[in-house]
Order: C-alpha cells, then structure tokens, then sequence
C-alpha cells in the first residue's frame, strides 16, 4: 500500500528544533532542511526504526521520546507513511555537528527562521503543528 514507510525525528531545544541540511548529491530533495530519519527496515517498529535511524546520523543513543503524530502523505514518489518523533536535544550542537554521519550539516532554528530556508511543504506543514502554529 504504502511506496514507504519513514521513522523521523525531531529533536527539541527552548522553542527550537534541529533539522539536516542535505547533501547536495541527494536523490530526492538535494539541499534542502530536513528532518533525522530514515525508511523503515522490515520487521521493524517505527520506534526501533528511529532509535537506528539517530544512532546511524548522529551517534546517540535515543532514549527519551515519544510519538508526536503518524501521516500519510502523497508524494510525487508515491504515499509514505510517516512517523514523527520529538525528543528533548540533550547534546550540544557542537557535539552533534562532529557525530553528523548524513548530510552537510546541522543548525537549531525557530519558527521564524523557517520561512528562509528551502523545506518541502510537507515538511513545512509538520513543523507548523509541531510549533503549534
């Protein structure tokens, strides 16, 4: 049914959040503000997947989080169901800038910030509820 299953993460600090920037080789969104987080492995629970996901990208291990909302969101690769997580940032972004396994980097932004930078809509749209927006 669904062309993808993602587990994405979002990590937390005073009223901001911290998104990717994707690698300029990307297939799909090359450049753009993203959130953590990956396809769903078969067998996989969405929370196992997140858990993986921030230990592959970033190098720590998720501990304390929860479900914030579940989507089902057409894409022009097809419908993805998408399982966003909130956890409190517990490392320093400096610390998680010299862990970054995926991406060209990292920054913490506020809802302000957002209209700046290049995001899908879809994106766009989570972090609009996630705000509370």
């Amino acid at each position: 049914m669904y062309s993808r299953r993602v587990a994405l993460f979002v990590l937390k600090d005073k009223g901001k959040v911290l998104l990717q920037h994707r690698s300029k080789e990307d297939d799909k969104i090359p450049s753009y503000w993203a959130f953590f987080g990956g396809q769903i492995e078969e067998g996989e629970s969405p929370e196992q997947a997140v858990k993986r996901e921030v230990k592959e990208e970033l190098g720590i291990v998720l501990e304390d989080f929860k479900l914030f909302k579940r989507y089902e969101l057409q894409t022009p690769w097809g419908l993805h169901e998408s399982f966003v997580f909130i956890a409190p940032l517990k490392d320093s972004i400096e610390k998680l800038r010299k862990q970054q396994r995926e991406g060209q980097g990292m920054d913490l932004f506020s809802f302000e910030d957002l209209e700046k930078l290049k995001i899908t809509d879809t994106d766009r749209r989570i972090l609009k509820e996630l705000f509370n927006k």
